[in-house]
């Protein structure tokens, strides 16, 4: 009788050390399953948020074609892709302003709060957005910030951000040819935008088509 409860004892303790391994197995499984999850959120709402800056980007370009058609409604043709706020001067009477969003061009966004409208600007850009070659002083320009009312901007005023925004435009034919000068009617925009994160490099494109609303070929 004494032989039998001693044996069923060390069962007992066998039973429970077995139970806690597998309780801390599975505690610790859970733990790397909700690491794992924090995670894949994380990358999500990265991803979310460039695809957001990068269409911000596209919707830039397309907002000075608007306006610059509602602004300079008597010359639109000409001036439907000018960089100029104010004015669409045509110094070298050669059918197009002298300050055009320019072919084959890489630009970063700015918003103008005095006009209220987007700008394409190129200062200080020397080469085209590329984080594949580590970040360095020609990639800087493109780096968004988060200003205090927690909007993203190119101004330098605000928390730098894991965000870099290229906007690049080029002109085309009705075929989808290289039409290689400003007085082309279609533009192409990309919107580029690429982040680095875990050392990974990230990236969202997107890519657009404006022309005048008269649609055609050229300014002729």
């Amino acid at each position: 009788m004494f032989t039998k409860i001693k044996s069923r004892k060390g069962e007992t303790l066998v039973e429970v050390s077995v139970a806690l391994v597998l309780l801390v197995v599975g505690a610790l499984s859970a733990l790397r399953l909700l690491g794992l999850a924090g995670i894949s959120n994380q990358i999500t709402k990265e991803r979310v948020i460039a695809t957001n800056l990068a269409r911000e980007g596209l919707e830039a370009v397309r907002n000075i074609r608007d306006t610059n058609w509602l602004r300079f409604a008597g010359e639109r043709r000409r001036c439907w892709n000018n960089l100029d706020a104010s004015s669409c001067l045509d110094g070298n009477s050669d059918g197009i302003p002298d300050d055009p969003i320019e072919h084959q061009k890489y630009y970063f966004t700015k918003f103008d709060n005095v006009n209220f409208r987007w700008e394409l600007d190129a200062t200080g850009l020397v080469a085209r957005l590329d984080l594949r070659n580590g970040l360095d002083a020609s990639d800087s320009g493109y780096r968004l910030q988060l200003n205090a009312n927690g909007v993203y901007n190119h101004d330098a005023v605000g928390t730098d951000t894991i965000y870099f925004r290229e906007i690049y435009t080029e002109y085309i034919e009705p075929d989808q040819t290289l039409a290689a000068n400003e007085s082309a009617n279609i533009l192409r925009v990309t919107s580029k935008v690429e982040w680095i994160d875990r050392g990974k490099i990230n990236d969202v494109t997107l890519t657009t088509l404006l022309a005048d609303y008269l649609g055609r070929k050229n300014h002729n």
